[in-house]
């Protein structure tokens, strides 16, 4: 997950990677470019974010940024394997 209160603000972000700092729906990200409180790159049916504009749209609505999650365990347990499907052929 992306840290807004670390990262540089010419930093570009995905619809996907703003919701996701954001904790929201990739929709409430669009829906909120569409009705004008949320500065975007617009691409070929894709938006990017500066993290600026970002950090502007979480104060101006009143929100609160999420501190990213740093669990110290995590980093010490070994990934898990998940056996692979056998598919039909």
């Amino acid at each position: 997950m992306i840290d807004l209160a670390t990262c540089s603000d010419f930093q570009l972000l995905s619809t996907a990677e703003v919701a996701g700092a954001l904790r929201i729906s990739q929709g409430a990200v669009r829906k909120a470019v569409r009705d004008g409180r949320l500065a975007a790159i617009g691409g070929f049916r894709v938006f990017y974010f500066s993290a600026r504009s970002v950090r502007a749209f979480v104060q101006a609505n009143g929100m609160i940024l999420p501190q990213a999650s740093t669990q110290s365990g995590d980093a010490e347990r070994p990934p898990v394997e998940t056996p692979a499907m056998d598919m039909p052929r």
